[in-house]
């Protein structure tokens, strides 16, 4: 970036300081500096391409279905409220009071990220993650016992706290074990769980509408049972999923250095523990990025916050039953897979995030303007095919997840944007489900209007992120290139203190 922004928090030189032996501060240095250091590869045949493979499926194996179970479970616990839509839950609601259920879910979300972020990092990942996940299982349990609006309120402030840790702790350890290829796939694997958490969730649904019991309402039971399952496998998560490369207890040290090696060129680093502010003034004031990013995330996520929560309400007023409503989320989690898993897998081998990124949007903006033109009541197929068309622009999620990760460097840095990007997610879904005000029923066109608009913007705004990201690149190639320490990959150095850091676009 230009010289006006290079605030870095310390020089070259002073880097260059430190003799390789012993590190003054090991916390403010990333948590693999110190092993790397320490140890030596058995024999260059640890790094051959095959030797790389061999890790990396092995990673697969032992960290790709944690993170994947994490998602599918923090995007169907926040779903219960709209499967439970159509099994009688709102019969106690009136006027905008279920979109205020999914406002101040979001509004905690953002409330409780920063302190996530921060505890995420000061402390080991995996126990805090584990411990949250314990904590909104509970919660989710306890929507069992809620019979008033207000404590339904009170549930779901809670659960957007607790699940605020989620996303971004992906994000993370999905950067910390792979390389920049490598994420966009894998991100785009544990992604897909939203559509099999949605054809699950609808599936549930369907089926706990058939439980019927003196006690107990069918949403309620849903709940219980989701709680539950929610809480045991947070327990199992505290004490499986590592820290960092180097705690993993099924690597070797051998394959531990092959897994840093193969994520030396990302130049982001793992995870130090050590917060440093100075890093969240350069993201904040002194990154192009930033802004863009934050303003691409909330206006490309409006439609997801509208369609998560009001999805099965907008298939009720297409003239669908509950039952019908409930089955027709089966092929809109099927879509969400197939659109993620396109969409992941092309950038993970061809690159060019913003073309393809761009593209998404271009279904949802089709499908907003067939809803517009089409009758509700004489049209129920073609406005129904119209809102999966919505889900394209909805699961761009998936890439801004990949592109900030590869984006980003410096621990503090990193966590607050995963953090910021969340944030954003959450302002858009709490204006999504505002757009679809009870006056407005059946055809709700000021929400429709309102998500086309937005989603006509989402493109000029990719661009925008994709030309500051080249044109950074250009400024630093143009300029005389910095020498720097070894292993400078595992410093914590932010991509704007390292030069040799070059942005994807």
């Amino acid at each position: 970036m230009s010289s006006d922004l290079e605030k870095p928090t310390e020089t070259v030189s002073e880097i260059h300081s430190y003799d390789g032996e012993t590190v003054k501060d090991n916390d403010s240095y990333d948590g693999a500096f110190a092993f790397v250091k320490k140890n030596q590869l058995a024999g260059a045949e640890n790094l051959s391409e095959s030797n790389q493979k061999r890790v990396v499926k092995k990673l697969d194996w032992h960290i790709l279905p944690v993170l994947c179970a994490i998602y599918f479970l923090q995007f169907l616990d926040k779903s219960l409220l709209n499967y439970a839509a159509a099994m009688g839950i709102k019969k106690n609601l009136v006027g905008n009071e279920f979109a205020n259920l999914s406002t101040i879910f979001y509004a905690a979300y953002i409330f409780g990220e920063p302190f996530v972020a921060y505890l995420l990092q000061k402390f080991p990942l995996s126990k805090i993650l584990g411990l949250f996940i314990v904590l909104w299982g509970i919660v989710v349990a306890c929507h069992a016992a809620c019979k008033t609006y207000a404590s339904l309120m009170v549930v779901r402030t809670l659960l957007g706290i607790f699940e605020s840790s989620s996303a971004v702790s992906l994000i993370i350890i999905s950067g910390m074990y792979y390389t920049k290829p490598q994420q966009a796939a894998r991100m785009g694997i544990w992604s897909v769980m939203a559509g099999s958490a949605t054809i699950v969730g609808g599936l549930l649904s369907f089926a706990f509408q058939h439980v019927h019991t003196t006690r107990f309402l069918s949403w309620q039971i849903l709940f219980l049972f989701m709680g539950i399952i929610t809480s045991l496998f947070g327990v199992f998560v505290a004490f499986y999923l590592p820290d960092n490369v180097t705690s993993a207890k099924f690597l070797n040290d051998d394959e531990k250095l092959v897994i840093l090696e193969n994520i030396r060129s990302n130049q982001t680093g793992t995870k130090s523990k050590k917060f440093k502010k100075e890093q969240i003034k350069e993201l904040l004031f002194h990154d192009k990025l930033t802004w863009p990013y934050f303003l691409l995330t909330i206006t490309s996520q409006i439609v997801t916050g509208a369609i998560g929560t009001f999805s099965v309400t907008i298939t009720l007023s297409f003239g669908f039953d509950s039952y019908q409503s409930a089955l027709l989320q089966l092929p809109v989690g099927a879509l969400i897979i197939i659109i993620i898993l396109t969409a992941t897998q092309l950038v993970a081998r061809y690159g060019h995030i913003t073309y393809i990124m761009a593209s998404m949007f271009v279904p949802t903006v089709i499908g907003c303007i067939v809803l517009l033109s089409t009758n509700v009541a004489t049209h129920k197929v073609g406005n129904l095919l119209a809102m999966y068309l919505l889900y394209s622009g909805s699961s761009c999620i998936t890439l801004i997840y990949a592109w900030i990760s590869a984006n980003t460097a410096g621990t503090s840095k990193k966590f607050f944007r995963s953090a910021m990007t969340m944030i954003a997610f959450s302002i858009a879904c709490i204006i999504g489900p505002q757009l679809f005000q009870a006056n407005s029923y059946p055809g709700y066109r000021p929400a429709k209007i309102t998500l086309l608009v937005t989603q006509v913007a989402c493109i000029p705004i990719t661009f925008l992120v994709g030309y500051i990201a080249k044109r950074e690149n250009k400024l630093r190639d143009s300029e005389t290139e910095v020498e720097l320490p070894e292993n400078f990959e595992f410093l914590d150095m932010t991509d704007i203190q390292n030069k040799n850091f070059r942005y994807t676009y």
